[in-house]
């Protein structure tokens, strides 16, 4: 039998690895020199994202199947895998805010890809 909490866990952490990451070539385009455009952070930052919602899908599937195991055993989610997702989601919020701030020269590819 899977267990899909450890799965989602484990879906999570890559997630919150995503993040950061795409956080830190984030902060490699807004440190750079104005009108330069940093074509391989930008490229890095995008496939981060697409990652991060790849995972983000593999959750929910899994919180279904945890869903249909807890009518079938005691098969129950833990409250703090509730806590992570939200400070995820917080993080998330705040990657997805400075990918807005970005002005169209240093993040061109990026918000083309958005």
């Amino acid at each position: 039998m899977t267990d899909y909490s450890k799965r989602q866990l484990k879906a999570l952490d890559r997630i919150s690895k995503k993040i950061s990451d795409a956080d830190s070539h984030l902060a490699r385009i807004e440190d750079s020199v104005p009108d330069r455009r940093h074509r391989t952070a930008q490229h890095e930052t995008i496939k981060y994202i697409k990652s991060i919602l790849k995972h983000a899908r593999k959750v929910g599937e899994y919180d279904a199947k945890i869903d249909a195991k807890a009518d079938e055993s005691e098969y129950v989610n833990v409250e703090d895998e509730e806590n992570v997702i939200k400070d995820l989601e917080k993080e998330f919020k705040v990657l997805d805010d400075r990918l807005d701030k970005l002005s169209d020269t240093d993040g061109y590819d990026i918000k083309r890809y958005r």
